[in-house]
């Protein structure tokens, strides 16, 4: 199975970048909501009433914490298992930099305010639904075209 996926990674690189961004953005999401389940258990959120002021500071605390360390999570596998990327010294904390702030750009276009102007419309799910569309597409294309870009890191390598 490995040397077949060698192959399609050697002929053609592009879709073999695809699949492993596929794979691995499952992998992250599943990061994601065992942290935050984890915590909701570890910090008690269902002790609290839904829509106390408490049941909200703990679900925001969890789902920050979700967020952060998927983000952690996928800039590593992003980093090795899709784009290979090998900078070192100071343009690894640049790239680390970008590839945060990409995520968190994207969370604040659309998990935020996409997302609330699509539930004037429709229900969370089918919003949600979109909303994690249009995630995928912005985080891979500004992790292929901005934080990940090859021509940016042959010069790092020598770093």
């Amino acid at each position: 199975m490995f040397s077949k996926l060698q192959r399609i990674q050697q002929q053609k690189p592009r879709l073999y970048e695809m699949g492993a961004y596929l794979v691995f953005g499952v992998l992250t999401t599943l990061v994601n909501w065992v942290v935050y389940e984890l915590l909701k258990l570890i910090l008690g959120l269902s002790a609290h009433p839904q829509g106390s002021a408490q049941y909200t500071l703990i679900a925001n605390i969890c789902q920050g914490a979700a967020w952060f360390l998927s983000v952690l999570f996928a800039y590593a596998t992003n980093r090795r298992f899709v784009f290979d990327s090998r900078t070192k010294k100071g343009g690894f904390w640049l790239e680390m930099w970008q590839f945060i702030s990409s995520r968190a750009l994207g969370y604040v276009l659309f998990d935020l305010l996409l997302f609330n102007v699509f539930l004037r419309f429709m229900g969370d799910r089918p919003a949600k639904l979109i909303m994690n569309v249009f995630v995928i597409i912005f985080n891979y294309l500004a992790s292929r075209f901005v934080v990940f870009r090859k021509a940016r890191h042959e010069g790092s390598n020598q770093q």
